[in-house]
């Protein structure tokens, strides 16, 4: 029977399980008569997350002008919703780290995500959209899918990126054509098992193909669009993923133009110095 993206992502989720605090502060958030008190008492359980939250309610990200020392003012100020994603984030790269293959440097594979995604809270800023960094854990996430395929199929990746390399196509094409489906798909999966919101799942699986996302299509063409300013500011994940190419749809969908991608950079290289510290030191990479 042929492997499906649900087993890739199933055996992955074994692999690199996500800490007990992730998912109780994630189920949490999603209950209405959950506290900020009740999510402070299980921040406070790790000591490691707490020291991150403070660090980054205090970092540019959030720029509240005035420094925060106290857990509780700090879940307050960013909110639940912004609470959850942060540990999201740094708990996946915890987890993914304890993985290895010959395919990506993991370091240049997060530091891609990591750009994308600080541009991604950038667009979703213009774009008005509730809640920013919900958009910056899609960046950060939207190629996992590519992580739990070089760990699960390392030999069926071997032939996608011979035939991506030969054919001159972009890498998702190359999945869809030798393994069925593609790393967008993989991506989704995971999120799913996960638990993670559907808003997320879905902008992160239709990140190549944005206009086919039909009930979070704002949010998978900011996605889209960051993924390629990344690339375009040099913040390349893997040499064959590198793809400058913008959807013309996407200018539509998010009411922005071309014009302001200088710009972006221009700023997102001021945030990433941040968020490198923020999320790729050492005490977010810990086993």
């Amino acid at each position: 029977m042929p492997i499906k993206a649900i087993d890739v992502a199933t055996r992955v989720k074994d692999l690199a399980s996500l800490p007990d605090v992730c998912i109780k502060i994630n189920q949490l958030a999603d209950n209405p008569k959950s506290t900020t008190y009740d999510i402070k008492e299980m921040i406070e359980t790790d000591a490691a997350l707490t020291a991150r939250v403070l660090r980054i309610a205090n970092s540019t990200f959030f720029n509240y002008g005035k420094k925060v020392d106290d857990l509780n003012r700090a879940i307050m100020l960013i909110g639940t919703e912004g609470l959850r994603d942060i540990v999201w984030a740094t708990s996946s790269i915890s987890s993914f780290a304890r993985l290895t293959n010959k395919f990506v440097d993991m370091d240049t594979f997060w530091r891609h995500s990591l750009y994308t995604a600080t541009v991604a809270r950038l667009l979703a800023e213009k774009c008005r959209v509730i809640n920013k960094d919900r958009l910056f854990l899609c960046g950060l996430l939207h190629d996992v899918g590519h992580l739990a395929l070089y760990q699960v199929m390392p030999e069926e990746m071997d032939v996608v990126f011979l035939m991506s390399e030969a054919n001159g196509e972009q890498l998702y094409i190359s999945e869809k054509h030798i393994l069925g489906f593609t790393h967008a798909t993989v991506s989704y999966a995971l999120l799913r098992l996960w638990c993670l919101p559907v808003s997320i799942c879905q902008s992160v699986a239709y990140h190549h193909q944005p206009v086919k996302c039909r009930d979070y299509r704002l949010d998978a063409a900011i996605v889209h669009l960051a993924d390629a300013v990344a690339n375009r500011a040099g913040r390349v994940g893997h040499k064959l993923e590198y793809n400058e190419y913008i959807d013309p749809n996407v200018w539509k969908v998010t009411g922005l133009s071309e014009k302001i991608v200088d710009s972006i950079i221009q700023v997102a290289d001021e945030q990433y110095r941040d968020a490198l510290s923020l999320y790729l030191s050492p005490i977010s990479v810990a086993a």
